[in-house]
């Protein structure tokens, strides 16, 4: 959990700056590293309690798998996100609405991990390119060597070759080497 303590602040604007843990907020730690967080809480009073608008900036290094070489790599993440906590007496009826979250009236703590977290992970590229990776050639054949008749070459079929072509000998059809029943 990413607790921020809100009921000592005054009504106004302030600026923090979090360096959670990747498991504080749910990400894998073997992926996520680094994270950084740049709130903007904007608190005003409502009619039946206050209002905290929560900006932030979150920021981390990600260890990613190059989907054209399969070499991991290091990469920064960033995303911007806003969340406006609110009286639930103020919420729009039937929306739901990624951007509002309910604020009780008796609230100390906002609870930032699932926004947090989830700007994080839309941040992680679809298909992650190491740098350099579209220099790299990528073999476009595959499977063993051929002969001059399309034969393989590898020396493991040989003595199954060698069985084929004697049986292919005993009845008489050495040219195509079909084996039948």
């Amino acid at each position: 959990m990413l607790p921020v303590e809100i009921h000592t602040l005054a009504d106004g604007v302030h600026e923090l700056t979090l360096r959670p843990s990747p498991e504080e907020i749910g990400l894998d730690p073997a992926v996520f590293a680094d994270v950084e967080v740049d709130l903007r809480l904007d608190v005003a009073p409502s009619g039946s309690g206050r209002r905290v608008l929560v900006q932030f900036d979150a920021r981390a290094a990600a260890t990613l798998e190059c989907a054209r070489t399969l070499v991991e790599f290091v990469q920064p993440v960033s995303g911007a996100h806003a969340v406006l906590f609110a009286p639930p007496d103020q919420l729009p009826s039937g929306d739901d609405d990624e951007g509002i979250a309910p604020l009780p009236e008796d609230a100390h703590v906002l609870d930032l991990t699932e926004p947090i977290r989830d700007t994080l992970l839309l941040a992680l590229p679809v298909r992650p390119l190491a740098p350099g990776a579209e220099d790299v050639e990528i073999p476009t054949t595959f499977g063993a060597d051929l002969d001059d008749e399309g034969r393989t070459l590898d020396p493991r079929w040989e003595a199954l070759r060698a069985l084929r072509d004697a049986d292919g000998d005993a009845d008489g059809d050495t040219e195509s080497g079909d084996v039948t029943p």
